[in-house]
């Protein structure tokens, strides 16, 4: 009670308290009747303090939630008004990135208004021009890096009345974006109408015709607004729709100006329009000035990745296969840089994969390549490339499987129109090497159009990689001096062609001189394979075994993923009375070339000599049902039977 009373003072309760002493002699002198009254009184005394303090601990505990949800609400607030903050900031960022070609209603004479020729109308008309253009000219390349880009959004505005938000965003894009206006106008004239464009304070332009030439108007309108706002985009929209000759003129102007991104883009766009003396685009003159300025383009502007690319389809088209390895490296390297390789964002996986194929082919993983190849082709980003499906191809047929080669060729990806002679360059060297695959020599030559096979060979100095494989079916068929004439002017810089001279050489028995081809081949190609596979291939069949494995591990220590020299090692320990160790051999290159049909039957070989007749049984199955030379047929048979 002590506590309680010092409570309710220290509470400023004006009430006394209830002394004990006193209460004590009132009760002792009181009678029955006052006693129970005071105890009555003193009761409700009690319960009056008692609801008092539980009054006052309500009140404070209330005023302590209430404290809380104050501490909430301010937080909340704070929240609310960050994002606030925050959406104005992101929708005034916005508007500050915004690129974009803004086409105007045009205003037009009354009586066309009365036919339904609006200044909406009208200004539609011209937006879906310019769209059309557009989608005419896309390629790889990122919209930011043109000089003059507005991106990829054309669009018709009409202004809205009254206040909202499209039009808070619109005036904020107005005021802080670089948008670009065109507006127009449509007069008539003494001789008929007259179209004006005028594209932001920059230029106009006025065409002149007929009622009946409107559509016409409006086109060469569209055409004159591409020119001067996109130069280089309409530089592609003449190639693809009009001339080749016209848009290199335009390309070449363009080399001349602008920053060293724009001068790097025409630069390719240069070469790619190249032809040799008599006009051809395919030809490997007409190829080698195209690397030219491709190389010109990789120096004006390093992270150009399309450049380096293109820079290394050309080096491989001439054979210079290590400079092409180097090349479509720096492509994917210029892709992992800040600028993405100048491409649009969305197509840096698909366009990596490209090059990666690339670069797995010239290492030997064939399978892995052809894939990728594939994968492209069916992306639909293919754009302006070319022998899509042909590289495909021709990867299926070095990794020995011409058959699916044969049907990657029967359903090609279309090949763009502006290049189409150059494609049909690659469709022939892939029907040439799924031939010379399956060593179908006359195949060869049907391959490569040469109508009689037994007519000396045309002397050019322009004859490149098909030439040699031609000259190799020549060898193929005992016709050496055919095959010595063909190949003696392919460029000494060109890989495929120093390991067909080498193989040549050999067919001939003549081995210091194949040894000589072989090492040059090494020489110019020192991160290649094939030319050391070639070369082990050639000492295992002098008998040479430690020659043999030593030339096809340096192999596979530059393709590690490379199948032939894995089975040519095989082949070498089963010569060496070593199949069981043979066997890991063959199982490592079935990995990577699994249906290749003589790795099969020398697995089957190498099974039965170590004793694994059933084993063997379902390799020699299995290596019937692929493609085999009449030579390994006949030795398929053998060993069936044996």
């Amino acid at each position: 009670m002590v506590e309680e009373t010092e409570g309710i003072e220290a509470n400023g309760d004006a009430r006394p308290g209830i002394d004990p002493a006193a209460m004590a002699l009132a009760l002792g002198g009181a009678s029955r009747e006052k006693a129970d009254a005071f105890l009555d009184d003193q009761r409700a005394l009690i319960a009056e303090q008692r609801h008092h303090l539980h009054r006052q601990y309500t009140q404070l505990d209330l005023s302590i939630w209430q404290q809380r949800l104050g501490v909430l609400l301010r937080i909340a607030t704070a929240f609310v008004g960050i994002a606030i903050a925050a959406g104005l900031g992101f929708v005034t960022w916005n508007a500050a990135q915004s690129n974009e070609l803004i086409v105007d209603a045009f205003s037009v004479p009354p009586d066309l208004l009365q036919k339904g020729v609006t200044g909406e109308v009208l200004a539609g008309q011209l937006v879906d021009r310019l769209v059309a253009m557009q989608a005419k000219t896309t390629s790889f390349r990122a919209s930011q890096s043109y000089s003059n880009s507005f991106g990829e959004n054309i669009k018709l505005e009409i202004p809205e009345t009254g206040l909202s938000l499209t039009e808070l965003d619109r005036f904020l894009r107005e005021k802080l974006g670089s948008n670009t206006h065109i507006s127009g106008a449509l007069f008539r004239t003494a001789s008929g109408l007259r179209l004006t464009v005028r594209v932001g304070t920059e230029f106009s332009d006025r065409i002149d015709g007929t009622e009946g030439d409107l559509d016409t108007l409006v086109q060469r309108a569209a055409e004159s607004i591409y020119s001067r706002t996109q130069p280089f985009r309409y530089a592609t929209y003449v190639w693809v729709t009009r001339s080749v000759d016209e848009a290199r003129r335009l390309f070449l102007d363009l080399t001349k100006i602008g920053s060293p991104t724009e001068r790097s883009w025409a630069y390719l766009s240069v070469g790619t329009t190249s032809v040799d003396a008599e006009g051809s685009s395919s030809s490997d003159e007409a190829v080698r000035i195209n690397s030219d300025f491709e190389k010109r383009a990789t120096e004006i502007d390093l992270d150009n990745a399309v450049a380096w690319s293109s820079f290394g389809f050309s080096d491989e088209v001439l054979g210079r296969n290590e400079n092409a390895l180097s090349e479509f490296r720096h492509a994917l390297a210029a892709t992992s840089g800040g600028k993405a390789g100048l491409i649009e964002p969305s197509t840096v996986p698909i366009f990596r994969e490209v090059v990666q194929a690339r670069i797995d082919g010239l290492l030997g993983q064939f399978d892995a390549a052809a894939r990728e190849m594939l994968d492209f082709s069916q992306s639909g980003k293919t754009g302006m490339t070319i022998g899509n499906s042909a590289t495909g191809a021709v990867n299926q047929a070095l990794g020995h499987d011409p058959g699916m080669a044969q049907a990657t060729l029967a359903q090609p990806v279309p090949e763009p129109v502006t290049r189409a002679v150059l494609g049909a360059r690659y469709t022939r060297r892939a029907q040439i090497l799924i031939a010379l695959s399956r060593q179908d020599w006359n195949g060869v030559f049907s391959a490569a159009a040469i109508a009689d096979p037994r007519a000396p060979p045309q002397q050019t100095e322009d004859s490149g990689s098909e030439e040699s494989w031609i000259a190799l079916a020549d060898a193929g068929l005992g016709r050496f001096a055919n095959a010595e004439a063909r190949i003696r002017n392919t460029p000494g810089d060109c890989y495929p062609c120093l390991i067909a001279r080498a193989r040549i050489a050999e067919l001939q028995g003549q081995h210091a001189r194949a040894d000589w081809w072989f090492a040059r081949a090494e020489t110019i190609g020192p991160s290649l394979p094939i030319a050391s596979h070639e070369w082990g291939k050639a000492r295992l069949d002098r008998g040479d075994t430690a020659g043999a494995i030593g030339k096809f591990r340096l192999a596979i220590q530059k393709g590690p993923h490379f199948a032939d020299p894995l089975e040519g090692w095989g082949e070498a320990l089963m010569a060496k009375n070593q199949s069981h160790l043979a066997l890991a051999k063959f199982a490592e290159a079935d990995k990577y070339a699994p249906n290749w049909g003589r790795l099969h039957l020398k697995w089957g070989e190498a099974l039965v000599y170590a004793g694994k007749k059933k084993e063997a049984k379902a390799e020699f199955a299995r290596a019937a049902g692929l493609d085999l030379t009449s030579a390994e047929k006949a030795e398929l048979t053998g060993m069936s039977h044996g």
